[in-house]
């Protein structure tokens, strides 16, 4: 549910925050549910800080019954460097939190639920590594295996950790929960992540690719449309081009060689498959030589 638009960013309501606050509520766990929400609000401000060191745009905040989550609009899809950065910072909020907390827990052990804000901070911090969409460490996982091995190929292998992994996480955190609030929380968390796992995969294959679209309908309707044109030499990587392309305009690369002669030109269909089958460290000069075969 949107509460409101604060400078373009949309601010979102879970509505199944309202029915987990009344049962924590009359369950005595409403204080440990504040603490979970602040821990993990203190967990997305980590990435929202990196996110404009970045200069990533954010499109909306959406508040969610464990906590705030921040979604990041990318200019023309996922940039894996700037991706693997934004994605570190949550766990590492929760681990210096972590550490910080232990460290006066030793010394002042009569603060009311300091073992339970350490014990928050410790789950969060682990759960949040491991390698499954949408958490952080998918999101790590797949953007070291962009930059290698191509979107194509990081996005299939990461879905198939994930589904292992969150599975795994469920059974394990069956093991130990240990009342009524422990397991509220791990069903809340895995059905959350499967159905966002299973959005993500499902839009994974567009996130490159979904301009191109908008571009090929805007073109037929109006049958005219302003045009971007790029000259680069031959062994420049598709990562530095993907930085000037212009999202409302349609892009046209033409390729030179050093002495500046010319080698042909690509369209920016061909440079998006490009970034999907063999990554963002290819150079262009491939792209050319087979666009010709």
């Amino acid at each position: 549910m949107k509460l409101f638009t604060f400078k373009k960013i949309d601010i979102n309501l879970h509505l199944l925050l309202i029915p987990i606050i009344l049962i924590m509520y009359f369950n005595n766990y409403m204080l440990e549910f504040i603490i979970l929400f602040v821990v993990l609000s203190f967990h997305e401000i980590g990435h929202l800080i990196v996110a404009i060191i970045e200069d990533v745009k954010i499109r909306e905040v959406n508040i969610f019954p464990l906590g705030a989550i921040i979604k990041f609009e990318y200019p023309l899809g996922i940039e894996p460097i700037k991706e693997i950065m934004i994605s570190i910072a949550g766990p590492l909020v929760n681990l210096i939190l972590f550490i910080i907390s232990y460290k006066i827990y030793i010394n002042f052990t009569g603060i009311i639920l300091l073992d339970f804000f350490i014990e928050v901070n410790l789950i969060l911090f682990i759960v949040n590594i491991l390698p499954i969409m949408p958490l952080d460490g998918g999101r790590i996982l797949r953007g070291i295996l962009y930059i290698h091995g191509g979107f194509k190929f990081a996005n299939k292998f990461t879905n198939i950790v994930g589904e292992i992994s969150l599975s795994l996480l469920f059974l394990i955190g069956l093991l130990y929960v240990k009342d009524i609030f422990e397991i509220i929380i791990l069903a809340t968390m895995t059905i959350y992540l499967y159905k966002a796992a299973k959005v993500e995969n499902e839009m994974a294959a567009f996130i490159l690719t979904r301009g191109i679209g908008r571009k090929k309908k805007k073109l037929k309707n109006k049958s005219v449309m302003k045009t971007h044109f790029l000259i680069v030499l031959k062994g420049t990587e598709l990562k530095s081009i993907l930085d000037i392309i212009l999202p409302n305009r349609y892009n046209i690369i033409f390729i030179i060689d050093n002495e500046g002669n010319f080698l042909g030109n690509i369209s920016e269909e061909c440079f998006f498959n490009g970034i999907i089958v063999n990554g963002v460290t290819e150079n262009i000069e491939t792209l050319l030589i087979n666009s010709k075969k």
